[in-house]
């Protein structure tokens, strides 16, 4: 019997138990399967629109009334009179005390006078100029003019001044620069022989410390200070080679700054040997460098220093030399420039002058026609603007004046005056009283919220009262200190309603909120769906077409009260963000 044969007798047999086996192995196979198979995730998505945000503040609002009134004056002064006394009872309008109002009767009298003359004015404008006045006119035309005309002669002084200076000074330079020429032409010759004995001085550095016993004491020593000091000494040789490349002077005041450039060169090549010989002596023995060696080259450096040393004198002496001859020049052309910059000042002048005559010569021209001219609708218009513009001050002044009069704001009891006749009026409240004042709301917001409210903004409430009716609302007040409500510090706000409710009663309550922020036709996202990173960048995710997911960095601004948010930049309206993903 084959193989296969009582393979297949045997499960015939056993035909139960190996049916259940190979359901077993099979479903042993379906688990793992699905074990190393990956999930594959579940996203939950918005789409990114445009449109508006609104930002609010919302909390729980109660009907008050503000019924204490603390009266007081709008300007300072002495009290002439007080109507009232404690338990009166006032209407709306009614004067409850004065000031003294002495020097608001002058601005009064002031301004009443001041429209008088405007009136006058427009009269005269009306009835047209007299000669008299056309007179002045031409008389200040003609001062404008000769004034012209003396600024004309005066430009033409100073071109002649400034030519003149010119001419010497140009002289007094040529002069000098002949006189000095050969003394110039030396400059060169005199510099490069001196910068050569410095370029040699230079050279004994490079041929001490290119030596390897030198090499090998210094470097194991004073590494960091021999390197500063190549690091010195190819500054130098820079300075060294920037000299030479000066071009030949052509003037001699070309020639101090090609000398200057010479010595500060070969000054640093002293410092230069001078840090040299430093390290030298400062480089202890080794079996390779003896005392010997080290004095050695320190006389060296010495020596080459003395060159330097030797040549920055001669280069310096030779420049005093040409300086002293040069002395007298200077202070001749100095001064000559001086009278040119002072002639050039004068022209300037001058014709800033003809400028300014020029424009008076053709205001003056303009305002004569003007005199002469019939008076236009439009000026005779002007002087009434001007007439009425007097008539205000006037009714200004009599405003002020009316800001020394207390007058009762609404009706009410007079419950506490403060002052007397005679007495200055104090800093707080001069009559306090009882009256009639339309209610408020009283709301209390947290500290994150209350920096988003301002006395500008507007709101609404809800009453419990009134369900299905928002009563519209504007921030009045907000206090400065928070008031501790069941014990978590709260800041108090009261807003006005726009107009009275007279079916409003004291102590209702309602869910009142205040429109703290808005933003129109701007991208917004789920407030969900912004992911806050630990280097404080904020991400948004974006779900692409072929369901991958892209990590973007975006900007976000306000957070409506609706829970989304607006996206400032980084996501574009119509893109699919992934508000949360499930596994």
């Amino acid at each position: 019997m084959s193989f296969l044969t009582r393979i297949r007798t045997t499960l015939w047999h056993h035909k139960w138990k190996s049916l259940t086996g190979l359901i077993g192995l099979l479903a042993i196979g379906l688990i793992a399967r699905a074990a190393m198979t990956p999930a594959v995730p579940e996203y939950l998505t918005e789409v990114a629109a445009k449109g508006d945000i609104v930002q609010t503040v919302e909390a729980v609002g109660t009907v008050i009334s503000e019924k204490d009134l603390a009266l007081q004056f709008r300007s300072s002064g002495i009290v002439s009179g007080v109507f009232v006394k404690e338990g009166d009872r006032v209407r709306s309008g009614q004067k409850l005390a004065t000031l003294r109002a002495g020097n608001l009767s002058a601005s009064i009298a002031s301004a009443a006078a001041r429209a008088q003359e405007m009136e006058a004015q427009l009269r005269m404008l009306q009835a047209g100029s007299r000669q008299e006045d056309i007179a002045v006119y031409e008389a200040n035309l003609a001062n404008k003019k000769a004034s012209l005309a003396a600024a004309r002669s005066s430009l033409e002084t100073s071109k002649t001044a400034y030519e003149t200076s010119k001419a010497k000074l140009d002289s007094l330079k040529q002069e000098a620069n002949t006189a000095l020429a050969g003394q110039v032409a030396l400059a060169p010759s005199t510099a490069n022989q001196k910068l050569t004995t410095a370029e040699q001085a230079m050279a004994s550095i490079d041929d001490i410390f290119s030596q390897n016993d030198v090499q090998d004491a210094v470097v194991r020593e004073y590494a960091a200070r021999y390197n500063d000091m190549r690091v010195q000494q190819q500054r130098t040789k820079d300075a060294l080679t920037g000299a030479r490349s000066l071009p030949s002077p052509a003037a001699y005041r070309d020639a101090f700054g090609y000398m200057d450039q010479s010595s500060a060169a070969i000054r640093q090549v002293i410092e230069t040997l001078t840090t040299a010989y430093n390290l030298i002596n400062d480089v202890h023995e080794t079996p390779y460098f003896t005392a010997s060696d080290r004095e050695t080259h320190k006389t060296t450096l010495s020596t080459k220093r003395s060159s330097a040393q030797t040549a920055l004198s001669d280069i310096e002496s030779w420049s005093k030399s040409l300086r002293d001859s040069a002395a007298t020049y200077d202070t001749r052309i100095t001064a000559e420039e001086g009278n040119v910059t002072s002639a050039k000042g004068s022209m300037d002048r001058a014709q800033s002058d003809i400028l300014t005559y020029e424009s008076a010569v053709r205001i003056e021209e303009a305002q004569l026609q003007l005199k002469k001219a019939p008076a236009r609708p439009q000026d005779i218009a002007a002087s009434e603007a001007r007439w009425r513009a007097a008539r205000a001050d006037l009714a200004r002044a009599s405003a002020d004046y009316a800001d020394t009069v207390i007058t009762a704001p609404t009706d009410g009891v007079i419950t506490k005056v403060e002052i007397k006749a005679g007495e200055i009026t104090p800093i707080g409240a001069a009559i306090n009283m009882l009256g009639s004042s339309p209610y408020r709301i009283e709301m209390f917001v947290s500290e994150i919220d209350i920096p988003k409210v301002l006395t500008t903004q507007t709101g609404s409430i809800e009453l419990d009262a009134f369900r299905g009716t928002n009563f519209k609302l504007r921030v009045a007040a907000i206090d400065e200190a928070p008031t501790v409500k069941e014990g978590v510090p709260k800041y108090r706000i009261k807003l006005d309603f726009q107009y009275p409710h007279d079916e409003l009663k004291i102590g209702m309550t309602g869910d009142a909120e205040i429109t703290t922020g808005k933003r129109q036709g701007v991208v917004y996202v789920p407030r969900r769906a912004v992911l806050d990173q630990e280097e404080g960048e904020k991400i948004v995710r974006i779900l692409g077409a072929d369901n991958t997911l892209e990590e973007r960095l975006v900007v976000i601004g306000m957070e409506g009260a609706s829970g989304d948010v607006e996206v400032v930049s980084g996501v574009n309206e119509g893109e699919v963000v992934v508000v949360l993903v499930k596994k």
